[in-house]
């Protein structure tokens, strides 16, 4: 079981003070199932990126810019299947999301984790 509200407040808290204003855990990792919690101090962008995974990004606190093709918004309580393009990412708010992503058997792993968001 994983106390999700003390694990979102501890997240926001760390990324608050990072240098990068970006705080990343893991919170199940079981078969090729991946959930982690991502924590940005507002203003803060997340280098542009492709992922070909399945994932999905749950907004559990705050607000997020998506920069792609076409630029979207999620806020608070929105769950976004995520396309497979080039995109960027920047806390509107200070934020907390769960992204959820499912590598196959093929996806590159780096021993126990997965490394799916870098800050600039």
């Amino acid at each position: 079981m994983v106390a999700l509200m003390n694990v979102m407040t501890l997240a926001i808290d760390r990324a608050r003070e990072a240098e990068d204003g970006h705080h990343t855990q893991h919170v199940v990792h079981t078969g090729t199932l991946r959930q982690t919690i991502i924590a940005l101090r507002e203003g803060v962008q997340l280098a542009e990126h492709e992922a070909d995974l399945p994932a999905t990004l749950y907004i559990l606190r705050g607000a997020i810019r998506v920069n792609a093709e076409e630029p979207f918004v999620l806020q608070s309580g929105d769950l976004h299947e995520m396309p497979a393009q080039r995109r960027s990412v920047e806390a509107l708010q200070d934020t907390v999301m769960l992204l959820t992503a499912v590598p196959g058997p093929d996806s590159p792993r780096t021993g126990d984790s997965v490394h799916v968001l870098a800050p600039f």
